[in-house]
């Protein structure tokens, strides 16, 4: 035989000596070389070129590799997870976190006291976003979550074609970023389930989640929050709270622009002001909706968020104590002739939804950096000490 098949042969030996004694072997039997792994000096038997700690920087199959694969995964895992949570999902809601927990009700009306910190609806779901949701799961229109009104009305926004089985949805020029109106209680319900699960086009994925709704109900009482819900619709009180409570005085404006004073509306035959710049105003006494948001300098609340005075009135899922089918509505419509009473507080309405009312998205707090950074460390320490406990075990 060969010099060269014989060198060869050697290099086979050594390498399936490397694998066998380090990897193949139970854990209890391996062979183990401690001065080595602490010194670098490899083992008689091994050549240099046939280490696998040399190797600790590559993809492979030895325990270093192992650990050091299993960290590029959990990290690519970690940048995938917040790629998609950033880009994927159609519909992204934009929120205000309103904390100052503990506060006291409005003497006005007994509402506004919340215990916790919570995040609320920058502005209120536009047709854009509620056409996002019809287009992944109404292609039957299951459960009539798409009205026939929001094609047929002046003040609707969506139109539907195609036949069931196969509709589409398209919002109608003009309406993008206006509040979606014609909803019934239970569609907006159905909505936030959706988000809860990811907005997959999966039908059933509305049906339950945040709120777990009868088989096929559209119509009903007012239906509890599962415990489990990240996203929901806001109670009365956190309505209340992010519209009027001032933080900086602990007392309660008037109405939903920060001000006591009653703002500037529209003139009842246009469809709203047209000057949206001006302070202390917001889209009431007009004839339609307008874009939300669009009182840049003026309709926000004390916590930054949009016509919570005007525009549309909006779900809660805060049910009328004494008619379980109708829930608290919190700042008046666009089609309110005055800026007081439904301005101001809170009222009663029907759960079936009309032109003037909508809906607001809440959330639980979001996680703070600080937090997160702390589970990142604390993950950290435990592959540390997994690791210094293998070392341990195996010297």
């Amino acid at each position: 035989m060969s010099a060269a098949v014989e060198v060869y042969r050697d290099d086979l030996d050594a390498s399936y000596a490397v694998d066998f004694g380090r990897d193949r072997e139970p854990t209890q039997k391996r062979s183990r070389f401690p001065e080595y792994r602490r010194q670098g000096n490899p083992p008689s038997r091994v050549s240099g070129m046939h280490c696998r700690r040399q190797k600790r920087w590559t993809w492979g199959s030895g325990r270093g590799a192992r650990m050091l694969n299993a960290r590029a995964f959990a990290g690519s895992l970690a940048f995938a997870v917040a790629s998609l949570a950033a880009t994927a999902f159609g519909v992204v809601i934009d929120y205000r976190t309103v904390g100052n927990p503990g506060n006291a009700n409005n003497p006005v009306n007994s509402l506004g006291a919340v215990s916790s910190a919570y995040r609320i609806g920058t502005y209120e779901v536009t047709n854009t976003q509620y056409a996002e949701f019809l287009n992944a799961v109404g292609r039957s229109n299951t459960n009539s979550i798409y009205n026939a009104n929001q094609g047929t009305n002046a003040n609707g926004g969506i139109t539907q074609s195609g036949s069931s089985g196969s509709f589409t949805y398209a919002v109608k020029s003009g309406f993008a970023n206006r509040p979606v109106n014609f909803v019934s209680w239970y569609s907006a319900a159905r909505f936030i389930n959706w988000l809860q699960n990811g907005q997959t086009t999966n039908v059933s994925s509305m049906e339950s989640g945040a709120y777990t709704i009868p088989s096929n109900a559209t119509t009903g009482s007012v239906i509890a929050r599962s415990a489990a819900a990240t996203v929901f619709l806001p109670t009365v009180n956190q309505q209340q709270k992010a519209a009027y409570y001032n933080p900086a005085t602990t007392a309660y404006f008037a109405y939903g622009t920060s001000s006591n004073t009653a703002p500037t509306g529209g003139s009842g035959s246009s469809t709203a002001i047209t000057n949206f710049t001006i302070a202390n105003s917001a889209n009431y006494n007009s004839s339609g909706t307008t874009a939300v948001g669009a009182f840049t300098n003026a309709s926000f609340s004390p916590y930054g968020a949009f016509d919570l005075t005007g525009n549309v009135g909006e779900f809660s899922e805060t049910a009328n104590p004494t008619l379980a089918t109708q829930v608290y509505s919190v700042g008046g419509a666009f089609n309110s002739a005055t800026g007081s009473p439904a301005l101001t507080g809170a009222s009663f309405i029907a759960m079936n939804g009309s032109a003037a009312i909508g809906f607001r998205v809440a959330a639980v707090p979001e996680p703070s950096t600080l937090g997160l950074a702390g589970v990142g460390f604390l993950a950290l320490v435990g592959l540390q000490v997994m690791k210094h406990r293998r070392r341990k075990m195996s010297a």
